[in-house]
């Protein structure tokens, strides 16, 4: 009877079904918090940085126009996940020469708003101006509403806006 009692006492107590349970739903919706920050962090980068690869490709369309490499003005041509560094004073998709450069897939470009319309900035000789200064949204696919704004001035110069 005493050893009964002592084995009954030395008994090992587990978790129940319903400790284990909530135990699981805890745990799911802290790495549920933890994805969706990584997520949202990813994207803000991803836009942050196809802004910056845009601005970089205008720069330098702005420098090879400014430097007069190979005796020619260059420009940029807006798609919708691409930007197309071309020579000469208008687009022409067929030119092998074209530099395309692919933004991030999680990003796209939204409205391209520049002053005579098209899709295209054009750099002058000499002077790295602009007649096609104005506005292009890139915005991220999974939340349209998150976007930065790239501001092209008539002096050729491109900045980031929030």
């Amino acid at each position: 009877m005493v050893r009964m009692m002592h084995l009954q006492s030395m008994r090992i107590r587990g978790f129940s079904v319903i400790e284990l349970l909530f135990a699981i739903a805890i745990l799911s919706v802290a790495i549920s918090i933890v994805v969706i920050s990584f997520s949202k962090l990813n994207s803000s980068k991803a836009l942050k940085q196809s802004a910056s690869l845009i601005t970089s490709v205008l720069n330098e369309a702005r420098s090879l126009t400014l430097s007069s490499a190979n005796g020619s003005q260059y420009g940029v041509h807006f798609e919708s996940s691409q930007v197309v560094l071309f020579k000469g004073a208008s687009f022409s998709p067929a030119d092998p020469l074209n530099i395309p450069t692919e933004i991030n897939p999680l990003v796209g470009i939204g409205d391209v708003e520049l002053s005579g319309g098209g899709t295209n900035v054009v750099f002058r000789r000499l002077t790295g101006e602009t007649a096609e200064s104005g506005t292009i949204e890139l915005f991220l696919k999974s939340s349209p509403e998150t976007l930065l704004i790239i501001t092209i001035n008539a002096a050729g110069l491109a900045e980031i806006s929030l």
